[in-house]
């Protein structure tokens, strides 16, 4: 089996099979060596550079536990060459060097964990450790960010979300640790053995931040501007036949939805909001014995992401609509001088509101709006009688429109009004 491994050939673009080498190109190629891992480099400019990536990525693996057993790597403009020695890893010189590194990595990675793991699982895993070890220009880490997206966006966690918990819970070590066995279940053991109680939370948290706002988790794709409509139901009722997520969309005719959780077993849910002006999000945590009011006003789309981890967890969902929520203006007045701007505005009654807030808004082209800053009004206390509320901003430089909206106790943002600024773009 270890030999049979051995003479396996990866090739940076695809596999390739290699024969006995000529005299001719051995002579042409440098013999270095870098811990358990043996290089053989074509003395081109661009075979050196992508040698001195590759040899720091495996320095790199060494200092983390990970192991090259005796790999032999060859570099060369043309990794297709039949004529050149055989080689456990053959890359190309013509990649980038950051991309042969994620090649490599990713390789004797994997070469490890199908020790004691799944073909599949281990690559998964291998994946995972490159994309955590290359640099964030790297061509093969942008790539394998897409498909990491592009699964979790079809529900899967378990090739997503999961393995970047047992990483971030304890690094290569876990990573390891978690390929011990069968996985998911090995993976929950991992981080049971890491203090990790709640792998469900964990894992729905990690799932919930890269589904809205990927950049939190260090990638480099925004948000998406259409919100995983694959895993998006109309039914309140969700229920698993093993781990994944789904959302529940929200859609009422009423200013706002009451979410309340009729029944809820081994799941974690949140109430997601995407503003349409901006394309922002905010994300709160369902609580499973209270309702949550949401509001409608100014929103691309609002929904429950639910996620669990075992079959039959389920999720159960009544929604009802609510009108005038979470305030009736009795009536306002907006005033834009040269330097001065004059919001005053009357509530006729509010409910479950904290502030109103105030944001000054810049229009960068015809498509996207900047809030330039954000003024915090609190409101009466006694929200069932009318009350007056006045703004005034006295630096208007660069500003296009204002718009007034309501936080909730619940922490969303519901929007009143906006006023935009005649001349200004």
């Amino acid at each position: 089996m270890r030999a049979a491994r051995a003479r396996a050939v990866v090739v940076i673009t695809s596999l390739a099979a290699a024969a006995a080498a000529s005299p001719a190109l051995g002579a042409a190629l440098l013999n270095e060596r870098v811990r358990d891992v043996v290089f053989e480099v074509e003395r081109s400019p661009r075979a050196q550079a992508a040698y001195a990536a590759c040899a720091e990525v495996v320095r790199m693996l060494g200092q983390r536990g990970w192991d090259a057993e005796l790999v032999r790597v060859r570099i060369q403009d043309n990794p297709f060459d039949a004529t050149a020695s055989s080689a456990d890893i053959v890359l190309g010189a013509g990649e980038p060097g950051e991309d042969s590194a994620f090649v490599l990595a990713s390789t004797i990675v994997e070469r490890q964990l199908r020790r004691s793991t799944d073909p599949s699982t281990a690559h998964t895993l291998a994946q995972s450790v490159a994309a955590h070890l290359s640099a964030p220009s790297s061509g093969k880490r942008m790539r394998w960010e897409v498909g990491w997206l592009d699964r979790l966006g079809r529900g899967d966690i378990l090739t997503t979300a999961l393995p970047e918990a047992v990483w971030r819970a304890g690094g290569d070590a876990a990573i390891r640790r978690s390929a011990r066995g069968s996985w998911p279940g090995s993976a929950y053991e991992a981080l049971a053995a890491l203090g990790v109680e709640t792998p469900l939370g964990e894992v729905g948290e990690l799932a919930v931040a890269g589904l809205l706002d990927p950049q939190a988790l260090g990638f480099h794709r925004p948000p998406v501007p259409d919100f995983a409509p694959s895993i998006t139901q109309q039914d309140g009722n969700v229920r698993f036949a093993g781990a994944g997520m789904r959302i529940v969309a929200l859609s009422v005719d009423a200013s706002a939805a009451a979410v309340f959780p009729v029944q809820s077993d081994r799941v974690e849910a949140w109430v997601a909001v995407r503003y349409a002006l901006t394309g922002a999000f905010d994300v709160i945590p369902l609580n499973p014995r209270a309702e949550v009011a949401v509001p409608m006003q100014g929103l691309a789309w609002a929904g429950v992401v639910v996620v669990g981890l075992e079959p039959d967890a389920h999720l159960s969902l009544a929604v009802r609509p609510l009108a005038d929520y979470p305030v009736r203006i009795e009536r306002w007045d907006f005033l834009a001088g040269d330097r001065a701007v004059t919001l005053t505005w009357e509530t006729q009654h509010h409910e479950g509101l904290r502030a109103f807030v105030v944001e000054a808004l810049e229009n960068s082209d015809s498509f996207t709006w900047n809030i330039l800053r954000r003024t915090i009004l609190p409101v009466a206390d006694n929200g069932e009688s009318s009350f007056g509320y006045a703004f005034v901003d006295e630096e208007t430089e660069n500003v296009a429109a204002y718009r007034l909206l309501a936080l909730t106790t619940d922490g969303f943002l519901a929007e009143v009004g906006s006023f935009p600024l005649r001349g200004r773009p």
